[in-house]
């Protein structure tokens, strides 16, 4: 019963976040998928797409919560969410060369070898078009928190759906 609460909570915690990035990663994969003809998936991608979003939600919320999600300084609010993007976007490129450095272990028994075929794949235009996208995903995301963060409650759902004559 414990371990139920417990997920019940860490599931409230980052649902929302899971949202928006299996909303965005989803935009990601098909505008790959109809731009780059030579994009192919080798298994069915939603879930790996599921599964990433949860990753990656649970992966900010825990940056957030950590020094680089509390930084007090005096910089302007766009150089703190510049940081966190270019911060957040660093750690996915990261995240995605690792995973191709070990498909390409396996694959070549070689480190080296892996290492280049890695370089190769994270440097390619798929790779370096996903890696925009997760920039602009980031920096979306960063934004709307810090709007969340510095309005008042109910000031933002009411601002982005309430009526606005003025618009």
């Amino acid at each position: 019963m414990k371990l139920l609460t417990l997920f019940i909570h860490e599931f409230k915690q980052i649902a929302s976040r899971a949202v928006y990035f299996l909303v965005s990663f989803t935009f990601i994969f098909i505008i790959l998928k109809l731009t780059l003809h030579h994009y192919y998936v080798d298994l069915p991608i939603f879930p790996k797409i599921v599964l990433g979003s949860f990753i990656t939600a649970k992966a900010t919320f825990v940056v957030d919560k950590t020094w680089m999600g509390k930084i007090k300084n005096n910089d302007p609010r766009y150089i703190k969410i510049l940081r966190k993007t270019f911060f957040y976007t660093l750690m996915s490129a990261f995240a995605l060369m690792s995973d191709s450095l070990l498909k390409s272990f396996l694959n070549y028994k070689s480190v080296s070898t892996a290492f280049l075929t890695a370089i190769d794949e994270i440097l390619s235009d798929t790779g370096l078009a996903v890696i925009l996208f997760l920039f602009a995903i980031f920096l979306n995301y960063n934004i709307y928190s810090a709007m969340i963060l510095n309005i008042e409650k109910g000031k933002v759902r009411k601002f982005f759906f309430g009526k606005n004559p003025q618009l």
